[in-house]
């Protein structure tokens, strides 16, 4: 099918694009800052696509969109879709956003490893990590400064001496049939200790080493210890960053639409609980402060008695979103309303509200 036509039609608009084929399969789904400069270039000569795409598109038999107000309404949307459909390219590119994960596994010796998705195991995940390299310096950190298993022999197959990382000293030498799993489990839980950000002597190490390196003029080593910093401490940041989406985070967002137009955004975890768009200017300052209190008390108190804790991929969805949130920081305004302003009249939350209205004026008025 030619498309040419219908992408002249497109709008210059946020959306969200749904790929279709001959069967009527929705077998793609996307967001977009400009529906007909995104989707136009799907049907572009382009060179170099990955093979995936390149098969995708020439199953493409029509495509159908959906307009947004902004931006973060249709991040959202696509994110409700594909959990929704589960469309087959989606799946087949399912680390198309490059998130990545620490994985432990359920095992008496487990090794780490970084892993780009998660299965229905028991073994333990961290993440989602928004950086893979970052996650592998992690990994690689890991195995360098914890004397875990790293050699691939399957089982315990007793070697007299071990393997060669336990002669260099890098591992206590698994493969050697000696070694407890009581034994082993103390530096598991060291790692564990790490991921979740509650044990920065390690950071505070790495740092301690790269200073030392730069001393020596060991340059080549002072830069392997900044990447594993970098990655610890990357990892860290959106580990905790998890453990608070778990927690069924209240979070007001604004995105600017234009000069006088914005919109209110109220999410509870992975939840969208309210979304409205507001005029800056006109405004009335007083409605608009009492307006905020009870919508952020109306439904953040009312979704708290529905909402159960979240399960391990709502928590991963929350996280996605409250990454998207603070990598696009410049552009939405997003704030955390703690729980315990919502449970009784205090002070607290008109400072909140005055907070909130002051940063959406300095903003609106700067663009």
């Amino acid at each position: 099918m030619v498309f040419n036509e219908i992408i002249k039609k497109l709008p210059e608009r946020p959306g969200i694009y749904m790929m279709v084929d001959s069967l009527g399969n929705i077998i793609y789904v996307g967001k977009a800052k400009n529906l007909k400069n995104r989707v136009s270039q799907y049907f572009r000569n382009q060179k170099d696509r990955a093979p995936k795409v390149a098969e995708m598109i020439d199953n493409i038999h029509t495509f159908n969109y959906i307009v947004t107000d902004t931006e973060l309404d249709a991040f959202i949307e696509e994110c409700r879709l594909i959990k929704e459909i589960q469309p087959r390219y989606n799946k087949q590119m399912k680390n198309y956003r490059n998130y990545s994960y620490i994985k432990i596994p359920a095992e008496q010796y487990p090794k780490i490893s970084k892993v780009n998705e998660k299965t229905e195991d028991d073994a333990l995940y961290f993440g989602p990590f928004t950086s893979p390299h970052r996650v592998e310096n992690t990994v690689q950190y890991l195995n360098d400064f914890y004397p875990i298993r790293k050699c691939t022999t399957p089982g315990l197959v007793k070697r007299a001496n071990g393997c060669l990382f336990r002669q260099l000293g890098t591992c206590l030498g698994v493969c050697t049939g000696q070694v407890s799993p009581d034994e082993y489990r103390v530096h598991v839980e060291r790692i564990r200790r790490v991921l979740n950000g509650n044990d920065m002597i390690a950071v505070l190490e790495l740092s301690k080493r790269f200073d030392e390196a730069i001393e020596k003029l060991e340059f080549e080593k002072a830069a392997q210890y900044r990447g594993y910093d970098l990655g610890l401490r990357h990892v860290i940041g959106k580990q905790r960053l998890v453990q608070s989406s778990s927690k069924n985070r209240n979070i007001l967002a604004v995105e600017f639409i234009d000069a006088t137009l914005a919109k209110l955004f109220l999410i509870k975890g992975n939840k969208l609980l309210y979304g409205k768009v507001f005029n800056i200017l006109t405004a009335d300052m007083t409605e608009f402060r009492q307006y905020l209190k009870q919508i952020i008390s109306d439904k953040f108190i009312t979704e708290k008695s529905d909402m159960c804790r979240l399960n391990q991929k709502d928590i991963d969805e929350a996280q996605i979103i409250y990454s998207y949130l603070k990598k696009n920081r410049k552009r939405i305004l997003s704030f955390w309303i703690p729980s315990t302003l919502l449970n009784k009249e205090t002070a607290g939350i008109d400072a909140t509200v005055s907070k909130i209205i002051n940063r959406i004026h300095s903003n609106g008025a700067r663009d």
